[in-house]
C-alpha cells in the first residue's frame, strides 16, 4: 500500500507540478521520511523528464537519491543506476554550476557510487574542459582520491578552496584519506584548513580530528585531554566520541595489553589466501629480502591450516638479509634454525615431548595480557624437571596443535612463543638474554617485550633491560624488518626513566612504521 509522502508525490507529478514533485519526494528521502523508491523508476523513464522539470532540477533530484539507491537490493540498484544514465543522456544543454547539483558533478557523483572511478573521472574532466566551477575541481580532487592519486587530489581540493575561500568541506575528506593511511600530519593539516574557512557544520568534524592528528604526533597528554573536552562538550558529535575511543585503543601496548600479529609479506601473502579461500596446496612466493625463520614457519602452518593438509611450500628471496639471519651474537645465543638453504631454514633443535608442548599451548590459549601471562608462567614452570627446560625452545619451531583452531595458525605460533619466553623468564632471566643473542627470529620479540616490561614494573631491571634493547637495536635492520622495528618502538618506550624527546621518539616511529602504503 501507498504511503501518504508517495500518494502526493506521484498527484504533484501526474498535474505537471513535476518540479515540486521531484524536490517534495527527495527531500522526504533524504531526511528518512519515506523508504519506498516506487517512483523512481517510473520518473526516470519518462523521456521527458528533463523538459518538464529542467535540468538543474533533474540534476539535483538524482544527487539527493543516490544514497537511497545505494540501499537498493541489486537488480534494483543496478536498474536505477542505468536509467540514471539515460536521463543524463538526454540532457543537451546545461548551465555551468559551482553548486553539487551541477551536470557533471552529479554524473562523476554517480559513477563514484557505482566505484566506477576511472569513468568518474573522465566525466568530470571533461566538465572542466567547459570551464572550471568549485564542485567540478573539488569533485575532480574526489575523484583522484578514489584512484589513489594523492598529487592530484591535493591540486584540484585546492583550487576548489580558491574558487570558494569559504567551502573547504572537500579537505575533511583528503584528512580522512591520509587518516585511514594513518598519515597524522597530513590529516591533520587537511582538517586545520577546514577550521581555517571556519564552517561550523564541517568543523565539527574537522576540529575533533585536526586535535587527535595532534595528538598521534607525539600522544601529548595535553592533546588527548582536549580531545576528551570537546567530546565532553559535545556529547552529540559522534566524530569527537569515536576518536576517543580510537585515542583508548592507541594508548595500549601492543604485546603488552593484546597480541599483535606479524605484518611480514609472506604472512601477509598467507591471510590473501584464506580471504580468497584458495585452497590449492601449492604456494611459490618471492619477497624482495630474506623472510624471518619463524614467518616462513607461520606461512607454512597458516596454508596447511587452510588447506586441510599438508602442503607444497616454497619462497624465493632476492637478496638476504643483513646482518644474516643464521648469526648469533656470541657463542651463548639461542640457534633455532639453521640455514643450509636462507629461503628454506630447518629446525636446529628437536621436537619437543608431547607434555612440554601441551603446558606450553594451555598458557597460549589463555586470555593474553603479559602481565596475567608472566605471573601464570610460575606454576607452568614449576611443572618442568630441569632436563625439559630446554625442550621449550624446540615448542617455539614445534607449535602444539590446537584444541578447537581458536587461532588462525600464524597469530597461535607467535603466541606459542610469547608463552614459552614467559615461561623460560620464570626459569631464569638470563634465558632472556640468550634469546636476544640468539638468531633474529620471533622469539627475541617477547624476549625484549618482557625485559621493557618488567623494567617498567620495577627500576632494578632498568640497567639490564635498556642493555638488551640497545643490543637489540643494532640488530634490526631499518630496511625490511617493520614487524620487529615496530615491536621494539612499542616496547622501548616502556623504558622508565628516559627523556620526554625519547618517549615522544619512540611513539612516532611506532606511529611511522604502522602508516599505510
Amino acid at each position: 500500500m501507498k504511503s501518504a509522502i508517495v500518494k502526493k508525490a506521484e498527484q504533484l507529478y501526474q498535474a505537471g507540478n513535476v518540479q515540486e514533485a521531484l524536490h517534495y519526494y527527495a527531500s522526504c528521502l533524504w531526511n528518512g521520511e519515506e523508504n519506498s523508491t516506487d517512483p523512481l523508476a517510473t520518473w526516470l523513464r519518462d523521456e521527458h523528464l528533463v523538459d518538464k522539470a529542467g535540468e538543474e532540477t533533474v540534476c539535483g533530484f538524482i544527487a539527493t537519491i543516490l544514497f537511497t539507491i545505494d540501499r537498493c537490493e541489486p537488480p534494483l540498484r543496478e536498474h536505477l543506476w542505468s536509467l540514471c544514465h539515460s536521463t543524463f543522456d538526454r540532457i543537451t544543454s546545461c548551465r555551468d554550476r559551482h553548486e553539487t547539483t551541477d551536470r557533471y558533478v552529479v554524473e562523476c557523483n554517480l559513477y563514484r557510487h557505482q566505484h566506477e572511478p576511472q569513468k568518474a573521472l573522465d566525466i568530470i574532466l571533461e566538465g572542466l574542459a567547459r570551464g572550471g566551477t568549485t564542485s567540478r575541481y573539488t569533485f575532480a580532487g574526489l575523484t583522484y582520491l578514489d584512484l589513489e592519486k594523492e598529487e592530484e587530489a591535493e591540486r584540484y581540493i585546492a583550487l576548489g578552496l580558491k574558487s570558494d575561500p569559504g567551502n573547504a568541506a572537500a579537505y575533511n575528506d583528503l584528512g580522512d584519506y591520509y587518516f585511514r593511511k594513518r598519515r597524522w600530519q597530513k590529516a591533520g593539516e587537511c582538517y586545520y584548513k577546514v577550521l581555517e574557512a571556519g564552517d561550523y557544520n564541517d568543523c565539527s568534524w574537522a576540529e575533533p580530528s585536526w586535535i587527535f592528528c595532534c595528538f598521534m604526533a607525539d600522544a601529548s597528554p595535553y592533546e588527548l585531554e582536549r580531545l576528551v573536552v570537546y567530546a565532553a562538550a559535545d556529547i552529540h558529535n559522534e566524530r569527537a566520541q569515536k576518536l576517543c575511543q580510537i585515542a583508548a585503543f592507541e594508548l595500549l601496548i601492543p604485546n603488552i595489553d593484546y597480541l599483535d600479529s606479524s605484518s611480514e609479506s609472506i604472512v601477509n601473502a598467507a591471510r590473501s589466501m584464506r580471504e580468497q579461500n584458495n585452497t590449492s596446496g601449492v604456494v611459490h612466493c618471492a619477497t624482495t629480502c630474506q623472510e624471518s625463520a619463524s614467518g616462513i614457519n607461520a606461512a607454512r602452518l597458516a596454508i596447511e591450516q587452510i588447506c586441510g593438509h599438508a602442503c607444497s611450500f616454497s619462497i624465493t628471496a632476492s637478496r638476504m638479509q643483513e646482518p644474516p639471519l643464521d648469526q648469533t651474537l656470541d657463542a651463548e645465543g639461542i640457534i633455532l634454525w639453521n640455514y643450509a638453504d636462507p629461503s628454506a631454514p630447518t629446525a636446529a633443535v628437536p621436537k619437543p615431548s608431547e607434555y612440554v608442548r601441551n603446558l606450553a599451548g594451555q598458557l597460549a590459549a589463555t586470555d593474553f595480557s603479559l602481565k596475567a601471562w608472566y605471573e601464570a608462567a610460575r606454576d607452568y614452570a614449576a611443572k618442568l624437571s630441569e632436563k625439559q627446560y630446554h625442550e621449550l625452545y624446540g615448542v617455539m619451531v614445534y607449535p602444539p596443535d590446537q584444541t578447537d583452531t581458536q587461532f588462525y595458525a600464524e597469530d597461535w605460533l607467535l603466541r606459542v612463543q610469547f608463552a614459552s619466553v614467559c615461561i623460560l623468564s620464570q626459569i631464569s632471566l638470563h634465558e632472556i638474554d640468550k634469546i636476544c643473542k640468539g638468531q633474529l627470529d620471533w622469539p627475541i620479540i617477547p624476549a625484549f617485550t618482557l625485559a621493557a616490561w618488567l623494567a617498567s614494573q620495577d627500576c632494578a631491571y632498568t640497567q639490564w633491560a635498556g642493555q638488551l634493547l640497545d643490543l637489540v637495536q643494532s640488530r634490526i635492520s631499518r630496511n625490511n624488518y617493520c614487524f620487529f622495528e615496530y615491536a621494539f618502538a612499542c616496547a622501548a618506550r616502556l623504558l622508565p626513566g628516559q627523556t620526554q624527546e625519547y618517549y615522544a621518539r619512540m611513539w612516532q616511529w611506532r606511529q611511522s612504521l604502522a602508516e599505510l602504503p
